[in-house]
């Protein structure tokens, strides 16, 4: 074998791996579907862990980080009050504009000395066997020792691999979002509104979240549905939002977008022979924020240093297996369990809503967890046994609830049973007989 290494698609977990493989000798390509630069990424801003560039052994940018922005979760009966995050004076986080991100991890990479071809559409792999050995594009076909699939949510690359390695080739319908994200122009007028970030939660069966995050100058609109929609339900919304928003101009600033974004824990296979999956290739965004940034470069490092153990550059799944314990152990057990707390959250209806808020089931503790908590041990730590059963006193006789939150314990609990038993070395046998354990937990999504 050798050293010559395929990124398709400038994902952010691939463009970490290639910075540091590029910098330890690897000879590292990366095709992207983009025409040029400038269009990589969405006009969107967003917040993640402020140690990702540290953690992933990335130079810092040089603007970023700013103290820790609360939100405002509201129900959906106006007269209950919302319930606010709070967070310790001098905690922060990175806030970056998309385009400035991948500005940022384009310059690092261009340094490192990776090549970049951009206007290449990637349709599918090349395979010898059982063995990734390249990719089929628009500007032909390019063999490698490796390719490292960064090419999004529908990744044609993942979606064309033979079903018996046991890599997930399509997603479904419920596994992923659809994003509109607008900022509209501030009224002036309304100085006594604050500057928060308001997200709505609705229980109506459709919509998995909205926002509307007022800043200075701007109005920031977020609406995330199951299933695709268009300008009408857009408008829709933005009347929703005007009722409640009263400062919310009809000025387009920047955005308009519709993405879809995958929202489930990672894929249960991550390699194959020649092969692996980073990114939102492999479903490694927070299943209830919704931003894989974080978790994929720090997946792309991850990535990077067990192909830098391998010293017989076999790339195989044996010896990429360890790539996907290492990123379940540290990411991935955890983004499931989160996974687990979405399903139940979205299956709670408008009554069972207005029940939580209208009773303060909720508290402002329960949701004071930020991006620098992407852990499950870490957004729930202060559920002690005592707090349940506090809790647990408050929803009293509702019996539909408890019966919600009984089926989701019982499966967090088979959970943890099951990625505790994730097969230590690859065996391919083996390994697609956990997967497919570890998936039928989340098959039936009904609590």
């Amino acid at each position: 074998m050798g050293k010559n290494i395929i990124i398709a698609g400038a994902g952010h977990g691939g463009l970490t791996a290639a910075y540091h493989l590029s910098n330890s000798g690897y000879n590292v390509t990366v095709y992207e579907r983009a025409a040029q630069e400038s269009e990589l990424g969405y006009e969107w801003e967003d917040f993640f862990d402020a140690r990702t560039f540290d953690e992933a052994g990335l130079p810092e940018s040089e603007t970023g980080k700013i103290p820790k922005v609360p939100i405002s979760f509201y129900g959906p009966n106006p007269e209950h009050d919302p319930i606010r995050q709070t967070f310790s004076n001098g905690e922060v986080e990175m806030h970056m504009n998309r385009k400035e991100l991948y500005a940022h991890l384009i310059g690092l990479v261009k340094e490192a000395g990776v090549q970049i071809v951009y206007g290449c559409t990637i349709y599918a792999p090349i395979l010898i066997g059982s063995r990734v050995v390249g990719i089929k594009t628009s500007l032909g076909d390019f063999t490698g020792d490796l390719v490292i699939d960064a090419a999004g949510v529908d990744s044609p690359l993942r979606a064309n691999l033979p079903p018996y390695l046991g890599i997930q080739n399509t997603l479904k319908q419920n596994e992923c979002v659809y994003a509109y994200r607008a900022y509209f122009n501030r009224l002036e007028g309304f100085e006594d509104v604050k500057n928060e970030y308001k997200t709505y939660l609705t229980g109506d069966g459709k919509t998995v979240t909205t926002w509307a995050v007022t800043t200075e100058k701007t109005v920031d609109l977020l609406i995330a549905r199951f299933e695709p929609f268009g300008q009408d339900v857009i408008d829709e919304m933005y009347k929703i939002f005007k009722a409640d928003n009263p400062h919310l101009g009809d000025q387009l600033v920047l955005g308009g977008q519709v993405v879809k974004i995958p929202l489930r824990r990672p894929i249960a296979v991550l390699v194959a022979d020649g092969y692996a999956a980073v990114g939102d290739s492999a479903c490694m965004t927070v299943p209830i924020a919704g931003s894989g940034i974080a978790n994929s470069i720090r997946a792309g490092k991850i990535l990077a240093d067990v192909i830098r153990t391998d010293r017989n550059e076999e790339y195989s799944a044996y010896t990429l297996w360890k790539y996907q314990v290492t990123f379940f152990n540290k990411i991935g057990n955890s983004s499931a369990m989160i996974d687990m707390a979405r399903a139940f959250l979205l299956s709670l209806k408008k009554e069972d809503l207005e029940f939580f808020f209208g009773n303060k089931i909720l508290t402002s503790e329960d949701v004071s967890f930020n991006t620098n908590e992407t852990s499950a041990k870490e957004m729930f730590a202060h559920f002690s046994p005592a707090v349940i059963l506090d809790r647990l006193k408050k929803v009293g006789a509702n019996r539909a609830l408890i019966r919600k939150i009984g089926a989701v314990a019982v499966r967090i609990g088979r959970l943890k049973l099951v990625t505790s038993r994730m097969p230590d070395t690859y065996s391919r046998p083996a390994v697609i007989k956990w997967a497919q354990k570890y998936e039928q937990l989340f098959a039936d999504t009904s609590m």
